[in-house]
């Protein structure tokens, strides 16, 4: 088979906000899905005015046909009130107690990156926390410039103390539907000492989910970066298969009207940190 369309479509940009619209602006000239969709963004932890603007527009669009608002989606990735409440040992501890008077999915992905089930020979059934071992890590290893690329987040297997489990075998092998679908996250050091997150998703709604989500992951590296004292660096994040939904209730018109009025938002501005 020839393939003649481009295999992987990236965007690149300064913001999450600016990524996010030129990536529905191109979903929108694709007139439907597509596959590898990357958006690498420079700065995430930064928000210029017009960037904040973008989010209330969407914000209020999402809130006007009954969907979750933008900081609901971003704490299923990073729940980031209990980290602004009482750092990070409440993050680690309190919000583990809470999540079990939470909706189901509504915290999933935060859920399994900060508590996963364990069982080896060695040492017989545990629990421990992902994030809290992953944060560790780079700081015992960001100093000594050797080990840079070790501290990934695979929510797909299970067995290894590295991983961040989003995937749970046992609870979302059969599914069809309503599965993870923020599957992998790779942390890396960059020479600069600033810590970059790349993540995937194997399947990812860009009017209801994805400019959340980004969110979300921002103040997830932002968290990283802080905690082992060192900088921001960029986001990836790979859709292998991104989508301008249009089914949530809006339309297609009404997903158009959403994307100009945010382009005509999206003026410059100064910038300010997301936290």
């Amino acid at each position: 088979m020839r393939v003649t369309q481009p295999l992987v479509h990236l965007v690149e940009a300064d913001t999450c906000t600016q990524a996010w619209l030129q990536a529905v602006e191109f979903l929108q000239s694709n007139r439907g899905p597509a596959y590898n969709l990357v958006l690498a963004v420079r700065s995430p932890s930064i928000l210029t005015a017009a960037d904040f603007a973008v989010y209330d527009i969407v914000d209020g669009f999402l809130r006007e046909y009954d969907r979750a608002p933008l900081t609901t989606v971003a704490s299923t990735i990073f729940p980031a009130n209990f980290y602004l409440h009482g750092g990070a040992e409440e993050l680690y501890n309190t919000f583990a107690q809470v999540y079990a008077h939470i909706p189901n999915w509504s915290a999933l992905y935060a859920i399994r990156m900060l508590r996963k089930p364990t069982n080896s020979q060695c040492a017989g059934p545990a629990q421990i926390n992902p994030l809290q071992i992953i944060v560790e890590k780079i700081k015992k290893q960001s100093g000594d410039g050797r080990m840079r690329a070790v501290y990934e987040a695979n929510l797909v297997e299970e067995g290894d103390f590295l991983e961040l489990p989003i995937y749970d075998a046992l609870c979302d092998a059969r599914r069809t539907r309503y599965q993870p679908c923020l599957t992998h996250l790779s942390f890396k050091l960059l020479p600069e000492d600033h810590v970059m997150l790349t993540v995937l998703y194997r399947y990812h709604y860009y009017i209801e989910k994805a400019l959340g989500n980004l969110l979300g992951l921002a103040q997830l590296l932002y968290f990283v970066a802080r905690e082992t004292g060192l900088g921001v660096g960029p986001l990836v994040c790979h859709s292998t298969f991104g989508v301008l939904d249009t089914e949530g209730g809006w339309g297609a018109r009404a997903a158009k009207r959403l994307i100009a009025k945010c382009r005509r938002a999206q003026s410059g501005g100064r910038g300010d940190s997301c936290q």
